[in-house]
Order: structure tokens, then C-alpha cells, then sequence
């Protein structure tokens, strides 16, 4: 058995059986729109189905519109109470130089700010597992364990309500 089995047996048995949370994503909220970029903020439901809390590390995500996309890393500096769900708004920002389509070249802002927006997201939450040998394993870096989501949907227009989410 290898060196790494043998961390991975070892980590399974002092943690014990830990359930990764589970990350929703519930809309992509059009927050602004400005001359450079689209701001966004995107609406995450996380859940936490064990007994004892779970400390985020770092999110991971892309988020593609028609207009462009973006890829960003974000310090989750949370720890997710034992058998909770808790809402988390991330930020999003879509440069408008990375446009991609001849409608977004072609109309002007004022009509496409209050067009809706399809977008799609992929990522992952890596998280750590309770205690000290799992804390030590994850600085190291040889256990990082993480969830991936992804969702897709419409953008709300500032101030409207958000529509409902395709989930993956």
C-alpha cells in the first residue's frame, strides 16, 4: 500500500465518517452595471448534513454569460455550523471588454441592462475535515478535500425578483 493510501486510511479513521457539505446555487442577482463590467452576486445555499461544523477553505468558480465569462478564486473564511444551511453571496464581475457576441457589440448598454442574462457556473468548495491530523494533512496538502457544483439559470435585472435555477 502506498504512502498516500496509508494518510488516507489513517485520516478516514480519525475523522471518522464525514459527510462534504452540499452547495446549491440559487440565482445569479445582476447587482450593477457600469462601463467596464457587470456586476453580479451570486446566491449559494450550503449545507451541512454532520453532527460537528465544517471550516470552508476556498471557493473555486467560473461563471459564463453570453457576454463574457469569469474565473475567480475566493477565501470562504466561514465554518458552517453542524446540521445547518446557511446563504452565501459571492461576487461576480464580467468585464464588458470580454464580450463574445455581435449582440452584445451591437446594442447599446441601456437596452441590454435590463435584458435578463442566461449564465452558467461550475466550481468547487474545498473544505477542511475536523481534527488535528486532518488540519495538519490539508496544510501540508496531501488532503484537500472539496465539492463541486455547478448551476445554470437567468440573471434578474436590478431590483426584480430572481427566477428560478437550473441545478446540476
Amino acid at each position: 500500500m502506498g504512502i498516500r493510501a496509508c494518510v488516507l486510511l489513517v485520516l478516514s479513521v480519525v475523522t471518522g465518517c464525514t459527510t462534504s457539505p452540499e452547495v446549491r446555487i440559487l440565482a445569479l442577482d445582476r447587482v450593477s452595471t457600469g462601463g467596464a463590467a457587470d456586476e453580479f452576486a451570486m446566491r449559494v445555499e450550503l449545507r451541512n448534513p454532520n453532527t460537528i461544523p465544517l471550516v470552508l477553505d476556498r471557493w473555486t468558480y467560473s461563471v459564463s454569460t453570453p457576454t463574457g465569462s469569469w474565473s475567480t478564486e475566493w477565501i470562504a473564511t466561514r465554518t458552517l455550523p453542524a446540521r445547518s444551511i446557511t446563504l452565501e453571496r459571492l461576487p461576480v464581475v464580467i468585464p464588458h471588454a470580454a464580450a463574445t457576441t455581435p449582440l452584445a457589440d451591437a446594442t447599446p448598454a441601456s437596452v441590454t441592462d435590463a435584458m435578463p442574462l442566461s449564465w452558467r457556473v461550475n466550481g468547487s468548495l474545498s473544505y477542511l475535515l475536523p481534527g488535528q491530523l486532518a488540519e495538519t494533512l490539508f496544510d501540508l496538502g496531501v488532503s484537500r478535500p472539496d465539492v463541486g457544483f455547478s448551476g445554470s439559470g437567468t440573471s434578474s435585472t436590478p431590483g426584480a425578483e430572481a427566477p428560478a435555477v437550473d441545478r446540476q
